[in-house]
């Protein structure tokens, strides 16, 4: 834990202090664990003449008035101390304001004025970071106002944004990946210098004509490939979205994907683990079982009266996902499938294959769920010592 005097505020998450104690009168620029603001394009000590992405002016105008009302002063705190690759430290800030410490961040988070970024080595506050973007994405407030920055292109056109983060076996860049559906049943939409970005800094921009027809999705794979209308590439040689530890509610980590349009505004997102407000529409309807020993394979049975479409959702294996592929309707009282082993090329309508080489399930004990890809548990299977 350090104090500080602070002598600029370079943007939404990021600030120049002078460190208490060190003997020296060396800045040091401090950039907030766990959350992300939208880049400025112009830096000034002059909030008025501040310019940027929108909500990256809005972002850093707020943490400008917490500094001035905290008298300059703040509380830097971390559990791993250490400088990022840029030279700036990663830290917690809080500013004593009514008497009371207050994190900074979480106040950032409340008003939806930053994205939450998962810090698996310093995760002090990533639930609770995650927990207050989850309801301000709720309220529709701040970056989750869809029309801040003026009524965009296809504004009423309907999006559903889902991420891959977890693929069956080893994790690669290739087997990552955002997908974006154009829920209108009639309209298209134009995606032209549209962008989709992690909660990192890594953006991928459509290029122009890029078009997702009426009721169509479209996949960027974070890795290499050749590109085809529906299916794009980010070319990225690292995976980027982190994988949550366990059901929702319980993980302290995850990510998001998020879509902007030319304007600026975010269009659609997908944060998970989901921890606010969790429910679906399919919680009830289907039942999962579980077979471990010898040939491995889990069975998903529509237990409900109507037809359920399983595409945006996820077979949880334990070890990685298995997303379900379009046309993947099961009619009530069908049973799908799904074997461990075995080609996708084999694929049926009721039995697919997560084509994983070797044994994956643990005879000893584990879970299946199926869950939507904010991984909202909708039927879990579980045998040995594991429950569900």
């Amino acid at each position: 834990m350090w104090t500080a005097k602070v002598v600029s505020v370079n943007d939404g998450d990021t600030i120049g202090v002078d460190l208490d104690g060190d003997g020296t009168r060396r800045i040091y620029q401090v950039r907030f664990t766990g959350i992300q603001a939208m880049e400025e394009t112009r830096y000034s000590d002059d909030p008025a003449k501040l310019r940027g992405q929108c909500h990256a002016v809005t972002a850093a105008l707020f943490v400008h008035r917490l500094m001035r009302a905290g008298r300059w002063r703040v509380r830097l705190t971390s559990q791993q101390p250490r400088s990022d690759s840029r030279g700036r430290l990663f830290r917690y800030l809080a500013v004593r304001t009514g008497g009371r410490w207050r994190d900074v961040g979480q106040a950032l988070m409340a008003r939806g004025l930053t994205l939450w970024m998962n810090e698996p080595g310093d995760p002090l506050w990533n639930d609770a970071y995650n927990r207050l973007g989850q309801a301000a994405a709720l309220k529709h407030i701040g970056l989750f106002d869809t029309t801040t920055c003026g009524s965009g292109p296809a504004q009423d056109i309907p999006l559903k944004t889902w991420v891959m983060s977890d693929p069956p076996g080893p994790d690669t860049p290739d087997g990552e990946w955002v997908k974006i559906q154009n829920l209108d049943p009639a309209r298209a939409i134009d995606l032209g210098r549209w962008w989709v970005r992690d909660s990192g800094l890594r953006r991928y921009t459509f290029r122009a004509g890029a078009t997702l027809g009426p009721r169509q999705t479209l996949t960027v794979h974070v890795g290499s490939g050749t590109d085809t209308a529906l299916g794009l590439h980010w070319r990225l040689h690292q995976t980027i979205f982190e994988n949550a530890g366990g059901f929702a509610g319980t993980a302290s980590d995850g990510d998001g994907a998020y879509l902007f349009d030319p304007q600026g505004d975010l269009r659609s997102w997908s944060i998970y683990p989901c921890l606010v407000s969790c429910s679906d529409p399919a919680q009830g309807a289907l039942r999962v079982t579980a077979h471990p020993r010898g040939v491995e394979y889990a069975e998903v049975v529509n237990v409900s009266g109507r037809p359920i479409d399983l595409y945006g959702y996820q077979l949880s294996l334990g070890g990685g996902k298995y997303a379900f592929a379009e046309g993947s309707i099961l009619q009530a009282g069908e049973t799908m499938t799904v074997d461990v082993a075995g080609s996708p090329a084999d694929d049926t309508a009721l039995v697919r294959h997560a084509g994983i080489d070797g044994p994956y399930l643990r005879d000893s004990g584990g879970t299946v769920t199926v869950e939507n890809f904010q991984e909202t548990p909708i039927a879990c299977s579980a045998w040995g010592m594991d429950s569900c």
